[in-house]
């Protein structure tokens, strides 16, 4: 039998719900979870590092609730749940989230689950991830293209674009594209694992130039309709709504697909956003390969 730690009636305004005044109206809603646990690592060392934070776990509660445009509370549940399984100490976890406006005649009505750390794993996440090269870049690409499907399904691989560095610096010009695939990893476990091993084997250096030339650039834009802000890991990537060379090419995948936080679809962005300056290449295809 696990230790429990509880989160009890989180207050988050969300937009949860299918009629009218749901779409555009933030209600109240209830959040309580349940977080199976063994505490005895944190018990006898007495220090954070070794404890669930469950501070992290309602903050991360709260950004997601309170992001998301779900229609289901069955939705949201779910979500919350895969979310606070994230963290591989939790073996299983109890959510309940509760509309107390819901019906006239009740006091609230809610949905429960539970989820086990088993299920999390099989859980896979739909994940878009965009792809970008300026240093041989046209033996990059579908390089780091080969090394993501060895390391995570992939799906499909939107057309390559080339584009002038969005600085105006004097470089080459870049190809993008955007790749849409599936894990059953966490987010920011899937960008550590997987995004940034591929990104070191390439050569590619971090610096503190985020314009600088680079080898490869990979970066998780969308992870099934999750909103989390983890640090340096944000999701959905603010780059969608902001450069063209990001938004078009994810808009070309998935063109009906709406954004997690704003009430317009990838199309719409793209539409919005792309000023003309990219040149399709349908000289190179980088899905599938042979």
């Amino acid at each position: 039998m696990t230790d429990r730690i509880e989160i009890r009636d989180l207050l988050v305004r969300a937009i949860l719900g299918i009629n009218p005044d749901e779409r555009t109206n933030r209600q109240d809603v209830l959040v309580n979870a349940i977080l199976h646990v063994d505490v005895r690592a944190a018990a006898a060392s007495d220090t954070i590092v070794d404890a669930v934070n469950y501070s992290a776990i309602s903050h991360a509660i709260i950004t997601l609730a309170q992001g998301a445009r779900y229609h289901l509370v069955e939705k949201l549940v779910s979500e919350i749940a895969w979310l606070c399984l994230d963290d591989d100490r939790i073996a299983a976890v109890t959510v309940r989230v509760e509309k107390p406006t819901a019906l006239r005649f009740a006091r609230s009505v809610g949905v429960e689950i539970t989820r086990t750390r088993e299920e999390r794993r099989r859980h896979a996440s739909p994940v878009y991830v965009s792809i970008g090269s300026n240093i041989d870049a046209e033996h990059n690409m579908p390089r780091a293209v080969g090394l993501l499907a060895a390391r995570c399904r992939v799906e499909a691989v939107s057309p390559v674009y080339e584009s002038k560095p969005v600085d105006g610096s004097p470089q080459p010009c870049y190809l993008d594209a955007v790749v849409r695939a599936s894990t059953t990893l966490a987010p920011r476990v899937f960008r550590e694992r997987v995004l940034r091993p591929i990104e070191a084997e390439m050569g590619r250096v971090r610096s503190g130039d985020r314009f600088a030339p680079r080898t490869i650039d990979l970066d998780l834009l969308l992870y099934g309709d999750r909103v989390q802000m983890d640090g340096d890991l944000i999701v959905p990537a603010e780059e969608i709504s902001q450069y063209a060379h990001v938004a078009v090419p994810l808009a070309d995948l998935a063109p009906a697909l709406w954004h997690p936080e704003r009430d317009e679809t990838m199309s719409s962005i793209a539409a919005r956003v792309n000023g003309g300056g990219l040149a399709r290449r349908n000289d190179i295809v980088l899905w599938p390969q042979h």
